[in-house]
């Protein structure tokens, strides 16, 4: 029972950082009239009555050499990149739990101090992205605050590193 807990809750934390890192909440404005504006990690879209712009802070940063925007960019690529290399560890590590369930074991060869590595990195990876986006990011205008793909990020990132908390702490079925 506890392994088949641990496995949900890797496959959820990747769920959850597959849908934050491509989802378009990471800044939330309290007033954008009738405007839609979603703020991705690599720049924002907004469109008003059918007219929609978008905004690359990579494109930004080089064209107008705007310090805020070459820190958005920054933050958005770091915090990207450890988000995706989490996402692929806890594939990996979904597969050290689904696998040895069917009987497979391609995963036995991998030592068991990277098997512990690859469990712990699989939510520390997540939980770093976006904590890198946050302090890396430029400061908040007024209105402006952290939207619901980094709290979903921070979810991931917890709920891949609440699986090898529980293979510390939880006994295993009939100990």
């Amino acid at each position: 029972m506890k392994g088949k807990i641990m496995t949900g809750m890797i496959v959820g934390a990747f769920l959850f950082a597959l849908l934050a890192v491509m989802g378009g909440s990471w800044l939330s404005v309290d007033d954008t009239g009738d405007a839609d504006v979603d703020y991705t990690l690599g720049g924002m879209e907004m469109s008003e009555g059918g007219i929609t712009m978008d905004v690359d802070y990579s494109e930004m940063c080089d064209e107008m050499d705007d310090d805020d925007m070459c820190s958005a960019a920054s933050a958005g690529t770091f915090g990207g990149l450890f988000i995706w290399l989490g996402i692929i560890v806890t594939v990996v590590a979904g597969l050290m739990m689904v696998l040895p369930m069917f009987g497979i074991d391609a995963m036995d060869a991998i030592p068991e101090i990277g098997q512990k590595v690859v469990t712990w990195a699989a939510g520390g990876l997540i939980l770093a992205g976006a904590l890198l986006w946050w302090i890396l990011m430029p400061e908040f205008e007024d209105g402006m605050a952290v939207g619901m793909s980094f709290f979903m990020a921070m979810f991931a990132g917890l709920l891949g590193l609440a699986a090898p908390l529980m293979d510390m702490f939880v006994p295993a079925d009939g100990e």
